[in-house]
């Protein structure tokens, strides 16, 4: 069993007295606290290799991708981009392939775009996170099964919906890997290093969390969503005692940004259930959800230790990436929402 790192002794709030019936609704939930490490190919863990027979092909996703392109600017013509006229940014538009907008640093300026890019043959997906039913309680594998494998592109693509990059899970029974494969291929090319996650051991936790007020019958979510227009600055309510941040799996969605979004599945068409959260920063709002063994830091960016714990595995992808699974279709199909 890998270690555990435990959240901060008292909840901030015991929503259990504060709205009598919401146990009814509580679900459990797995943090996986993930810490930059170096983890081992057979284990849990997120980025680095994953446990892989050296006879079954590597994913790989066929594009094109959109690559990210920087211009050069003479420094003569530089300052006339600081506050472009509408007749420049149109023209900008024009001639740049998907401008972006304009950046300066201390090495110069650059003209920001995109450029759709095929490559000869598909490029290698990147290893996300392996996840052993051993070690995550929340980890509900189909039958057969017992470890959880995620990779995605590193790449954006024409026409991406706004689930996020396409992810791939590869269900496998670890003992029946007898030779596992040493490193995992290279992409041909990466445009977005924020989907490139950086090796980190896991420290999985079970926690109990609680639905979003929209997702409870009405008198109980109307308390909630009361209570919590009375909070003020800085205080606790549902909404940061609620849910737990970072990377987890099981639990309760969030649907701060839009209004719950039915997750059914495209075959039977029944409610798909909560597999994988991606988070990019691992402490709530207020300090909420704070492990004992770190909650002396404070944050700052340029604290090593604290960007270790906050910002962990180094994949940012919106305010957070779910994947939702439907266990009972025998393909074991996926969808995906991003906040």
């Amino acid at each position: 069993m890998l270690p555990r790192v435990p959240l901060t002794s008292l909840p901030p709030l015991d929503l259990v007295r504060l709205f009598p019936g919401i146990e009814a609704y509580a679900r459990t939930a797995t943090r996986l606290h993930p810490r930059p490490g170096v983890p081992s190919v057979s284990g849990s863990h997120v980025g680095g290799m994953l446990l892989w027979p050296q006879h079954e092909p590597w994913p790989t996703c066929p594009g094109p991708h959109l690559i990210r392109t920087e211009i050069p600017v003479p420094p003569q013509v530089a300052a006339m981009l600081m506050m472009p006229g509408p007749e420049t940014l149109v023209a900008l538009e024009q001639q740049v392939p998907g401008f972006a907008g304009v950046r300066t640093t201390e090495a110069g300026t650059v003209v920001l775009g995109t450029e759709v890019v095929s490559e000869p043959a598909g490029s290698p997906l990147v290893p996300l996170a392996q996840l052993h039913a051993a070690d995550v309680p929340d980890l509900r594998c189909p039958a057969g099964t017992d470890v959880l494998q995620v990779l995605w592109c590193p790449n954006e693509h024409p026409g991406d919906s706004p689930t996020g990059p396409p992810v791939l899970l590869k269900w496998r029974t670890a003992s029946s890997v007898v030779d596992p494969l040493d490193a995992p291929p290279a992409p041909l090319v990466v445009s977005d290093e924020d989907y490139l996650p950086r090796p980190c051991v896991l420290h999985p936790e079970q926690i109990t969390e609680y639905p979003w007020w929209r997702e409870l019958p009405d008198e109980l979510g109307r308390r909630i969503r009361a209570f919590d227009d009375t909070r003020r600055f800085g205080e606790h309510g549902y909404y940061s005692a609620s849910r737990a941040p970072g990377w987890k799996v099981g639990g309760c969605p969030n649907w701060e940004v839009s209004d719950p979004i039915p997750m059914d599945c495209p075959h039977c068409h029944q409610s798909m259930e909560l597999l994988l959260t991606l988070d990019p920063t691992e402490s709530g709002a207020g300090g909420a959800w704070l492990p004992v063994e770190e909650s002396h830091l404070q944050p700052s960016h340029i604290d090593p230790e604290w960007k270790a714990a906050h910002e962990p595995t180094g994949v940012s992808v919106g305010r957070r990436l779910r994947i939702f699974v439907c266990l009972t279709c025998p393909d074991t199909p996926i969808r995906q929402n991003l906040q």
